[in-house]
This record gives structure tokens, C-alpha cells and sequence, in this order.
């Protein structure tokens, strides 16, 4: 099981879960009272598979770590594992919201950028969803409006987390107790 190190924003959720379930119940209740209410009822599962489906999404992280690769889950499908021994730092920015409807050059949101190293030529360039995350060059920026709230104090949560986690896997603790004195043998 993967640890989870940065949410998506979950609150972008609620209202669209809220109308699919209410859209579900009434179109339960209407089958239930039409004479010929099979339309209604699958119309009501559809809907109510729609609510499900959303309420997966939300729980969908946007980072999470494998025990050796950070998962970025930043396009449809798959998550994109990028070896955690790549990953340099975290950082702190601003950019384009992307949001519908909003002018882009103008309302912005908290980016969390991700600097890969330039040795993992394979990570120079992927494809990610524009409206999740960019990835140029050796950044890979994710866009705050699609996560949990960004601030200085979790990206330096991020960056102690990764140092920990790259350390802890550079020295392994030994599963074999030394030998000698205090191991259980004879010194």
C-alpha cells in the first residue's frame, strides 16, 4: 500500500457527488412510482455510479509514495513512478488556475513544483492532464487548485519526507544483529 503524501483538493468534489446522489434518489423515487419505470431506475444507477465515480476521484492522491518510487497521479490512467533517489526537492509557486470559464492570465493558484534530477533523462518531458500538473524539462508543476491546500509548511513537510525517506534507503537497517558480545552468541 502506498503512503499518501499530498491530497486532491476533495472540496471540488462535494457539490458535483452531492447533485449526481440527489439526482439518483429522485430518479429512484420517479421509477418507483411510473407505471413503466425501468428508464428511471437505470437512469438513477447511472447517476448513482457517476456519484461513486467521483467520490473515487477524490480520494485519488496526488502524490503517494511505493516504499521506491514517488507516484505522481497527474494524467488519466496510471500514475507516473518516478524513482524516489530522482527526486531533488519540492518547491513553492504561483501559475495559471486553468479553471473553466476563469481568465488564466489572471487568477492564479499556489504551485507545487517538483524538481527531478537531470541525470533521469527519462523523466525530462511526459504527458500529464495541463489541467493537473505541467511537466517541462526536469519540473513537474502541480497546480494548487487541484490539491489539498498548499502552504511553505507542507512543502517543507514534502522535503523532510524526502530526505528521510532517501536517507532510510541509502543505509538500510540491518536485519542480521552483529556478531559478538550482546548478539546471543558467545564472545
Amino acid at each position: 500500500m502506498s503512503e499518501v503524501w499530498l491530497h486532491a483538493n476533495r472540496r471540488l468534489f462535494v457539490g458535483p457527488i452531492l447533485v449526481a446522489a440527489i439526482a439518483a434518489g429522485a430518479l429512484a423515487m420517479r421509477g418507483a412510482v411510473a407505471p413503466s419505470g425501468l428508464g428511471w431506475w437505470i437512469a438513477a444507477v447511472a447517476a448513482l455510479a457517476l456519484a461513486l465515480v467521483l467520490f473515487m476521484w477524490s480520494r485519488r492522491p496526488r502524490l503517494a509514495f511505493d516504499g521506491r518510487s514517488l507516484l505522481l497521479y497527474i494524467r488519466n490512467g496510471s500514475a507516473i513512478a518516478v524513482p524516489i533517489e530522482f527526486v531533488e526537492a519540492f518547491l513553492l509557486g504561483k501559475g495559471p488556475t486553468y479553471l473553466s470559464g476563469k481568465d488564466d492570465y489572471k487568477t492564479e493558484a499556489r504551485t507545487l513544483i517538483i524538481r527531478i534530477a537531470e541525470r533521469a533523462e527519462e523523466f525530462a518531458k511526459l504527458e500529464t492532464n495541463v489541467r493537473l500538473a505541467a511537466w517541462c524539462g526536469h519540473y513537474v508543476t502541480l497546480r494548487g487548485t487541484w490539491t489539498e491546500p498548499l502552504d511553505i509548511d507542507l512543502v517543507n513537510r514534502l522535503n523532510q519526507r524526502l530526505y528521510d525517506t532517501q536517507q532510510k534507503l541509502k543505509n538500510p537497517p540491518s536485519l542480521l544483529a552483529p556478531c559478538g558480545r550482546g548478539a546471543g552468541g558467545e564472545g
